[in-house]
């Protein structure tokens, strides 16, 4: 996930903000993914959608894991889709949409959606 770490030294003291693996718990640098489920795209259903919070984990190994992870706590079964993305990707369209509002789109449409945490799941 997203997380600060704080920092101390010149110039100042500080949070910064990093790429977390949900994995290893090590920083994620340059080579990595983020990852998620969804309930969208089931069905011809048109929500609203399900949605799990977004994960982030090194390319490899720590994302085979948080993938299966994934798939454990949000099963196909369900209706669950598991989705994924290179992190660099997700950063270029995050920036995008800092300065892009969905109400501005005219040409797409956005679906609503609700975040499901793990411990929401019954």
């Amino acid at each position: 996930m997203i997380e600060y770490v704080a920092r101390s030294g010149p110039p100042e003291a500080m949070n910064c903000p990093a790429f977390i693996c949900d994995t290893c718990r090590n920083q994620v640098v340059a080579e990595g993914i983020v990852t998620w489920a969804t309930t969208i795209g089931r069905d011809g259903d048109r929500g609203p959608h399900q949605q799990t919070p977004v994960y982030v984990a090194h390319k490899g190994r720590c994302g085979r894991g948080l993938e299966l992870w994934i798939e454990q706590h949000y099963p196909a079964a369900d209706g669950w889709i598991d989705l994924w993305d290179d992190l660099e990707d997700f950063v270029c369209q995050l920036t995008h949409n800092l300065t892009n509002a969905f109400a501005d789109d005219t040409e797409g449409t956005y679906h609503p959606h609700r975040l499901v945490h793990p411990k929401e799941r019954r």
